[in-house]
């Protein structure tokens, strides 16, 4: 029993943090083949949760925002269009790009889809790419393949290399 219990919480740890999954599987005593479909599935179980999320967030962005501006009092609207008004004008002077949104756009004008697909398990967060991919590429058939072959395959290959230089 405690052998499925480190099994789920390498799969779990893969959910939040798949880059270091790997390494804790390790550290728990387990080796290659039994860390590597916790680390897999966790990455995957991850990718389709925030994928599936986003949908459900762009949705209530695009269609169930103005209903909710139409059910709102009037005088919340007032305040909360004043407050905008003022946070927009305080902005404009500051509206600079950071180093980071200056990375996510460059990323994408130059590699697009694929490099999300890539960077995503190791460089992003699966969170942050499984939001760019349905946003940008959801319309696109390879788009989940390919993130689900990136995620097995950079799983596969940094629990490699963890057990290359980690091993006893």
């Amino acid at each position: 029993m405690a052998y499925l219990f480190k099994i789920l919480n390498v799969f779990l740890v893969a959910m939040v943090k798949y880059f270091y999954a790997p390494w804790f599987g390790f550290t728990l005593g387990l080796d290659f083949w039994e860390t590597m479909p916790g680390v897999v599935l966790g990455g995957i179980a991850s990718f389709f949760f925030f994928y599936f999320i986003t949908e459900l967030f762009l949705v209530y962005v695009r269609h169930l925002k103005p209903v909710v501006v139409y059910v709102t009092p009037n005088r919340t609207r007032l305040r909360y269009r004043d407050w905008r008004e003022k946070r927009h004008e305080r902005r404009k002077k500051k509206k600079v790009f950071t180093r980071r949104n200056k990375f996510f756009v460059r990323m994408r004008q130059t590699y697009g889809m694929w490099g999300i697909v890539v960077l995503t398990p190791v460089v992003l967060s699966i969170p942050v790419g499984a939001f760019l991919l349905r946003k940008y590429y959801g319309h696109r058939r390879e788009a989940i393949p390919a993130m689900l072959v990136a995620l097995a395959l950079e799983g596969l290959l940094t629990g490699a290399v963890f057990w290359v230089f980690f091993k006893d």
